[in-house]
């Protein structure tokens, strides 16, 4: 009679298990977001954040927990149970570069979370205030060598994105750049415009507007292939720069043991929202380039991409305690 009872106890635990799983999610889901609202990493999280929601019958609440370069909201992430109602809409700033730059990373990305998806690729470019006496690369490179130290750049802060990849660029191309650093890409640009710095490299939708209103001059994207929201700018390669391809990502991640049921699920909702056409389109706009990869690949991905930044982080000597 006991063994009976054993027996039964065990079917229905383990019947209860399956159900609880089949019925994820059965409550609502918080999505974080490491940086402030209104900024374009938030823009794209809540844009996708109401398409999941419908596609997994559950409201999906944004958490804005801004500070510390995104350090604040990934670390929350990692403290939250492992059960997919607490997930973390990424990015490589705080993903990627940041652990590079940190003598003591306060998280390690690629064990302290289970990747979902890449949803996608945000361009970058290099810009100029129209004061600098040049219109392509190759002029800005040649006027840089004749006069070093005399081109300023402005990052967002020191050890931030553009940070490394202007000094990849000084590396790279041999020249001599005086960093500018400032407390996001609002004060930067604001400085770009005035002159008080000349050069800067940033996300395609926060320079293009410039641009387009004559504020500013692009010189080249860093993307692979030039972007669709400027046609005309020519790539780093097309430039003379060959093998200076950066790009931003954005990305879906859950706490790591998250099961691996609960992350396909949230993979194929994902998946499903970015192949709507007018997404897409939303995105495209704003200058994120959907890719929606499944989690084994997006998994390799960001093994490659905190590699490749941590070698800049080396042979650039930045260092951020």
């Amino acid at each position: 009679m006991r063994a009976a009872r054993f027996v039964l106890l065990v079917v229905s635990l383990v019947a209860s298990a399956a159900q609880a799983q089949t019925a994820y999610p059965s409550k609502p889901i918080t999505m974080v977001v490491a940086f402030a609202p209104g900024g374009g990493t938030d823009t794209a999280a809540r844009l996708i954040a109401k398409e999941m929601a419908v596609e997994l019958g559950q409201p999906i609440i944004i958490e804005n927990r801004a500070g510390a370069g995104g350090a604040i909201g990934a670390a929350s992430v990692i403290r939250a149970a492992p059960d997919g109602y607490t997930l973390l809409f990424g990015t490589g700033s705080e993903l990627s570069v940041l652990p590079a730059v940190r003598s003591k990373p306060p998280y390690d990305s690629l064990k302290d979370f289970a990747p979902i998806s890449q949803v996608g690729a945000v361009s970058f470019l290099l810009a100029a205030n129209p004061s600098v006496k040049a219109e392509t690369v190759r002029e800005l490179v040649e006027f840089a060598r004749a006069n070093p130290g005399q081109i300023t750049y402005a990052s967002f802060g020191l050890g931030s994105t553009n940070h490394l990849i202007s000094e990849a660029f000084s590396s790279k191309t041999n020249v001599s750049l005086m960093h500018i650093p400032y407390r996001g890409s609002a004060a930067a640009v604001t400085d770009l415009l005035s002159g008080q710095v000349q050069i800067a490299f940033d996300t395609a939708s926060v320079m293009l507007p410039y641009v387009r209103g004559g504020k500013l001059k692009a010189l080249a994207t860093l993307s692979p292939s030039r972007t669709a929201l400027a046609p005309d700018l020519p790539t780093m390669a097309e430039s003379g720069i060959d093998g200076f391809t950066f790009e931003g990502w954005l990305g879906l991640l859950a706490p790591r043991n998250t099961p691996a049921e609960i992350v396909q699920r949230l993979y194929v909702a994902l998946a499903s929202v970015l192949k709507a056409p007018a997404l897409a389109e939303t995105l495209k706009e704003r200058g994120v380039s959907v890719v929606g990869s499944a989690p084994k690949q997006f998994g390799v991905f960001m093994s490659s991409d905190v590699d490749k930044w941590k070698e800049i982080a080396r042979t650039s000597g930045v260092q951020v305690e």
